[in-house]
């Protein structure tokens, strides 16, 4: 039953490549062995099943049908997965994301922004604060289509104490280029007037980001769209927000928090 779900799993994503034109080999030169497909198909599924790289070959070993699917002529070595993880274009995987709104039929983007973290070591929280070590993680923010569940782009941080407001232009004008904005969220962290200005001047859009400090008069806060947000914004589109947090739990839940890889390369790949 598990093998055929990744059977579907694998049809989707080729589906998905061959809408972005993903070519099937990344140089002409190369060895023609695996193509760059199965091993997007591979990597994919083992971070479904959660195993290392010598495990996943192991299991691949009995997934019969899987194979057959993805016409495998034998069973890659642990290492050739590894060394695609590493080398593989983030550009690239940006792309294959960004692809996947085309079998939506979006016409416009309500977007909602936020950011959630991921462990990069598996120290336990017991030895952590034991030792006083300072507990690492990587930060991802995330814009995804509210209505549709979607993520649509993200933007990996290695330096968690920076501000969101830095991640929200990026983020906003990639959805924005990939579909149009309709309406844009955010919480306070994202409050800035640059941002409003950004969705509701450049991008055509309506946003909706709460102003921080609440005890400041209306008279004192700098900038018009977030005057207005004083004066008060539609909670029913506000609260779409927590449609985010869903999608950061499902992934957390489907692939844990943790990131297996080592190296800064890899963990964002991972990513």
């Amino acid at each position: 039953m598990k093998e055929s779900k990744y059977v579907r799993l694998a049809y989707v994503i080729y589906r998905v490549l061959m809408r972005s034109r993903i070519p099937l080999f990344s140089h002409k030169k190369s060895n023609h062995i695996f193509s760059l497909w199965q091993h997007i198909v591979l990597l994919t599924i083992r971070q479904y099943e959660g195993k290392s790289y010598r495990l996943f070959v192991e299991w691949l070993d009995e997934a019969y049908y899987l194979r057959m699917f993805l016409q495998l002529s034998h069973i890659p070595h642990y290492t050739t997965l590894q060394k695609f993880s590493s080398r593989i274009n983030g550009m690239l995987l940006d792309k294959i994301i960004s692809s996947l709104l085309l079998f939506t039929n979006i016409r416009r983007i309500f977007a909602g922004i936020d950011s959630t973290g991921f462990k990069i070591t598996h120290a336990s929280q017991y030895y952590t604060e034991r030792k006083a070590m300072r507990r690492k993680y990587a930060k991802l923010p995330v814009g995804a289509d509210l209505l549709q569940q979607i993520i649509c782009t993200i933007k990996i941080r290695r330096s968690p104490t920076r501000h969101d407001t830095i991640d929200f232009r990026p983020i906003v004008t990639r959805i924005s280029d990939i579909i149009p904005l309709s309406v844009a969220t955010a919480d306070k962290g994202y409050d800035s007037e640059e941002n409003h200005v950004l969705v509701r001047e450049l991008l055509h859009g309506f946003s909706i980001i709460p102003a921080r400090y609440e005890d400041v008069p209306i008279w004192k806060t700098f900038g018009r769209y977030r005057k207005q947000m004083k004066r008060g914004y539609s909670k029913l589109l506000y609260n779409q927000r927590n449609e985010n947090e869903t999608i950061v739990s499902v992934i957390k839940r489907l692939f844990g928090e943790h990131i297996t890889s080592r190296l800064v390369r890899t963990q964002n790949r991972e990513i």
